[in-house]
């Protein structure tokens, strides 16, 4: 009997220890996110740090703690992923103010791709609205149609509104054809080789730094074919990030 029970205290210790590693590990995001907040107000931003990138790898996220990644990376001196952080912020919390930061702060380290240009203000503000605009073009097709609808059953021959229709319809078209937003990239390799085309044997145009953000035209192989200085060139994809949630 003796036996019996020290084996049995012996398993459930196990057991125990068992489920004290694994509750260690499945932390949950939110309990995360606030032992991280609790580090980053002990200015403990090491520690913070990755304790948000572990968040976030999760697919987790929220806007604050982007903001305070941006920071701590800034204060590391490290520009590029400070750059790519302050983006997440933007998309998370639309804060118009983070494109003047990043603005400066690209010009401060001789970064391109953050320019705060009107061009730039209206393709933000399409990309962030652009699914409310379909359903605003797509609503007024329908009320339009609507009262052409209603006219009809009154006798009347409506002019006007198939006209009306029609033209929404083809912009409608033209909206969501050419209002996706072409996927952006931070360069994450320092010295990045600028290809004239998608081949290693092809010649080198230039190179970017660490930190550059440039639009992505499409993909062909492992090259990605970019826009920088007012052309098309070609960067390995290792050598970039996505910046999307």
């Amino acid at each position: 009997m003796k036996n019996i029970q020290t084996g049995f205290l012996k398993i459930l210790g196990i057991v125990v220890l068992i489920m004290t590693v694994v509750c260690g590990y499945t932390q949950t995001p939110a309990s995360l996110l606030q032992q991280a907040d609790s580090l980053y107000a002990k200015k403990q931003f090491t520690q913070s740090f990755e304790l948000y990138n572990r968040i976030h790898k999760a697919g987790q996220y929220s806007p604050a703690m982007f903001l305070r990644m941006a920071f701590i990376q800034e204060g590391l001196n490290k520009p590029g992923l400070a750059l790519y952080y302050l983006n997440l912020y933007y998309l998370a919390s639309g804060d118009a103010q983070t494109l003047i930061k990043m603005d400066e702060l690209a010009a401060k380290n001789g970064l391109s791709g953050y320019e705060n240009t009107q061009i730039n203000q209206v393709r933000e503000i399409i990309n962030r609205y652009r699914l409310h605009m379909t359903g605003a073009i797509a609503s007024f097709i329908i009320l339009v149609m609507a009262v052409a609808l209603y006219q009809h059953k009154k006798g009347n021959k409506p002019m006007v509104a198939p006209v009306l229709t029609l033209v929404a319809l083809v912009f409608l078209g033209l909206f969501v054809n050419f209002s996706q937003p072409d996927p952006t990239v931070i360069i994450t390799g320092a010295n990045t080789l600028v290809m004239s085309g998608p081949s290693a044997g092809a010649s080198a145009v230039g190179l970017l730094k660490e930190g550059n953000k440039v639009r992505v035209k499409n993909k062909e192989d492992v090259w990605l074919k970019v826009v920088w200085a007012d052309q098309y060139v070609y960067v390995r994809e290792s050598q970039v990030q996505e910046i999307t949630l």
